[in-house]
């Protein structure tokens, strides 16, 4: 069996001692593995390891699946370097909350061994495209978890027009709007009064962020849908961003959201499921009391 590895820079004490447990579990159970170049270059720079890099494309043909070392950002990364391969990915969570990199430190020895032994599941999550004449969007123009526009250089509040395919939906007032997968509904959306939404469910919402009218609530939309944007702002521009990635864009953008023709493929072992994840994340159906 053959993985790449990738994960974010991290400086600390306990990191060189964790990745060194970690790479010897991997040879214990015969699993080759190859680092991502720009991850390789910092474990070299900063702590001496020497692995072998990743030189061929990121897919099935090449690798088992792809390791992410990290938190749920790092996961949010791996979709620019796995792209529409389907090649699974695996997350391993040395953040803090970590809903997408959910395999704890102390978990990693179980998980791979259940990715030696295919004792696992994959979930596919449903990625956003964002179709635009913006040369900036063009690159790689899709997210996991959402997709936001907001105002940026003015306090002026922006306004979205949105239709639903060709049905005009709502004029949104408002500092901005998050169109988020199912996998991006605990994220931002979640922080700006949106729902969860589970896994699998083949929808999208659709959340303000401070709307100025008060009857406009996040709404829930079947992914099958195309969401047409029309942006307009007092600004020059606004600020677009799809997950991590960040853009300025002209304030009279038109935008067009929908979902995306390939899906990600995440690695999720048994003891690790969603509603786990909630109670443990989220602290649900813990309450003092029970410990009285």
């Amino acid at each position: 069996m053959r993985i790449a590895i990738y994960g974010r820079p991290i400086k600390t004490k306990d990191f060189k001692n964790f990745f060194n447990s970690f790479t010897q579990m991997l040879n214990n159970e015969g699993i080759v593995f190859e680092v991502v170049s720009s991850y390789n270059d910092f474990l070299a720079k900063e702590y001496s390891f020497e692995c072998n890099t990743c030189y061929d494309e990121l897919n099935r043909n090449n690798y088992a699946c792809l390791i992410s070392l990290g938190g749920d950002g790092t996961i949010l990364d791996t979709l620019a370097l796995v792209k529409d391969s389907e090649l699974p990915v695996m997350g391993i969570n040395l953040g803090r909350l970590g809903f997408l990199a959910n395999i704890k430190m102390e978990e990693v020895e179980v998980a791979i061994k259940a990715l030696k032994n295919d004792d696992f599941t994959i979930e596919s999550r449903a990625v956003l495209e964002v179709v635009s004449t913006i040369k900036e969007l063009q690159v790689f123009p899709f997210a996991l978890n959402d997709f936001v526009v907001q105002k940026r250089d003015t306090s002026a509040m922006i306004t979205v027009k949105a239709h639903l395919n060709d049905d005009f939906l709502n004029n949104y007032w408002a500092d901005g709007l998050i169109v988020s997968t199912p996998t991006g509904s605990s994220g931002y959306s979640l922080s700006c009064g949106g729902p969860l939404i589970f896994p699998g469910s083949r929808a999208f919402v659709i959340t303000p962020i401070a709307a100025h009218n008060l009857t406009v609530r996040p709404a829930v939309i079947p992914d099958n849908n195309t969401l047409n944007l029309e942006i307009s702002s007092r600004g020059n521009l606004v600020l677009v961003s799809l997950d991590s990635r960040s853009f300025k864009v002209p304030a009279d953008a038109k935008l067009k959201i929908k979902k995306a023709d390939f899906q990600f493929n995440m690695i999720r072992v048994e003891q690790n499921n969603y509603m786990d994840t909630l109670r443990n994340k989220l602290l649900w159906g813990t309450d003092k009391r029970d410990l009285i």
